[in-house]
């Protein structure tokens, strides 16, 4: 199958194999095993091959179908592309190559625009998968929001990227980037290069166009939707801001961490650290993650900086539920801990993070509603809240204790005039020790849930909390180093801001 040239729109998407689709609808995979050839293309239509890390947040999405396309990290955990990719299961690559790519992530959610209408819908193509683990190691490049919109005008010169192919009779599968003017700026797209200029290409679909803020960041502006006339032609993107609101509604993460979701400048602190390279530059390599890739600071487009003002006050944190109690008919308890956290005028509160007898867990929550569902075996325990602001200040809620499974006794005083042992397990002197193997997250588990998360097993090895020998009373348990958690995981329970 050969790719049409026509002096109308085509979609961007293209198989890995190198027969690429004109129409609205995807081509067919071809007969045979999906492979990327050897040779590395020239570079996107009049533009050049991406050294090593350059441009890191722009990755390839592909599925199973073997159709490429490209997306940008505009979150941690937030890959956006464009709709006419589809959505399902989706494999985000990360790196030069995706015959080599440096790391394949898996994805928990992929959702395509439903309102998307087809192949002349520019306006509406967009899509996104949520990451099933955050990538903190790379600075991201956000979407343009607010008042920072006003940028975007005829004439600008912007970057753009892809894993496209580079010309009509090349394959696709490597990062290529160029710098090329703003022809045309529409209400929800703009028309980019083309004319002798750096253009976008069939495999690029998805891919960011990039604008660069005067503190040196770059930001999304545009996502690859269609080409007019042949490879390198007029692209015609999308404009990203437009999707933002449909994507934090769906995905339950905030993608604008200055701006609430009207536009309004609200900076939090994670309002600093983009992506702010210089051009086609790149520092290291993806092995490790690309050390040394500069970000900035803190942003100051709209407004005043999140930490224009010192923050010398702690957070406050307080366990909402459960609240102490008693369970003596169960065996075991499934709860969700939920914790209330604020910073007050301050920087923003950055973790949530759980005791459990003095032990903190190895998870954190880092977006509100905070919560912990855990699984306690029979026992006592003891939880505190630990929260932590952008400002490295700590807080710690008041104890919260629970008690399963664990019947009173009464004191024994009749035997030999002595006083008996403890019965806080329900026999004298005796403790319940059962097997609490369980699995926590490695990484951090804020918004962390679904197929792909990494976990280690904990075992604990020490017994539950029994009374005090000689006290029919039990006393605030101490300290203890074991991990009692049958199963710590952080669920992702998110509202979007307003």
């Amino acid at each position: 199958m050969t790719l049409r040239l026509f002096a109308f729109p085509v979609q961007l998407a293209v198989l890995v194999a190198g027969s690429l689709g004109a129409s609205g609808a995807r081509a067919a995979r071809p007969e045979g095993v999906v492979a990327v050839p050897e040779p590395d293309p020239e570079g996107i239509a009049n533009g050049q091959v991406a050294m090593s890390c350059a441009w890191p947040t722009a990755v390839a999405v592909t599925d199973t179908n073997g159709t490429l396309c490209t997306g940008s990290l505009v979150h941690p955990r937030i890959v956006m592309y464009a709709a006419h990719c589809g959505g399902g299961d989706k494999k985000i690559l990360f790196g030069q190559k995706i015959a080599t790519p440096f790391k394949s992530l898996s994805t928990d959610l992929c959702l395509a625009n439903p309102d998307y209408a087809g192949v002349s819908d520019q306006e509406h193509d967009w899509a996104f998968c949520r990451l099933a683990s955050e990538v903190t190691e790379l600075p991201i490049t956000p979407v343009m929001y607010g008042c920072e919109t006003a940028m975007v005008q005829e004439g600008q010169t912007i970057a753009v990227t892809g894993f496209g192919i580079t010309s009509d009779d090349d394959d696709g599968g490597v990062k290529n980037w160029g710098l090329t003017p703003i022809n045309n700026v529409h209400s929800m797209t703009v028309d980019v290069g083309g004319f002798g200029d750096p253009g976008i290409c069939p495999g690029d679909s998805g891919g960011p166009a990039l604008l660069r803020y005067p503190d040196g960041s770059w930001h999304v502006l545009g996502i690859a939707s269609t080409l007019t006339g042949n490879c390198g032609g007029e692209g015609t993107h999308s404009l990203a801001w437009n999707a933002v609101p449909w994507i934090e509604q769906e995905s339950g993460i905030d993608i604008t961490p200055c701006h609430d979701v009207d536009g309004t400048w609200n900076p939090t602190h994670r309002c600093a650290g983009f992506y702010a390279d210089e051009a086609g530059v790149g520092h290291g390599d993806f092995t490790t993650w690309c050390p040394g890739t500069p970000a900035s600071g803190s942003s100051v487009t709209c407004g005043a900086a999140f930490d224009a003002v010192p923050d010398d006050t702690p957070p406050t944190v307080t366990i909402t539920a459960p609240l102490s109690g008693s369970f003596p008919d169960l065996s075991s308890l499934m709860t969700d801990i939920e914790i209330d956290a604020q910073d007050g005028d301050g920087w923003g509160v950055v973790a949530v993070r759980i005791k459990v007898n003095g032990a903190e867990q190895p998870v954190s929550d880092k977006d509100a509603p905070y919560a912990f569902p855990v699984q306690f075996p029979k026992g006592m325990y003891e939880l505190i809240a630990v929260a932590e602001d952008a400002a490295g200040l700590i807080a710690e809620s008041q104890p919260v204790v629970l008690e399963i499974g664990m019947d009173e006794e009464p004191v024994d005083t009749t035997t030999n005039g002595e006083t008996g042992e403890s019965g806080a397990t329900g026999t004298p002197g005796e403790t319940d020790a059962p097997d609490v193997t369980g699995e926590v997250p490695t990484t951090d588990a804020s918004n962390g849930e679904g197929p792909g998360s990494t976990t280690t097993p904990i075992t604990a090895t020490d017994p539950p909390m029994s009374g005090e020998d000689g006290c029919g009373c039990r006393s605030q348990p101490p300290a203890y180093s074991a991990l009692w958690l049958l199963a710590l995981l952080v669920r992702r329970r998110r509202s979007v801001h307003a």
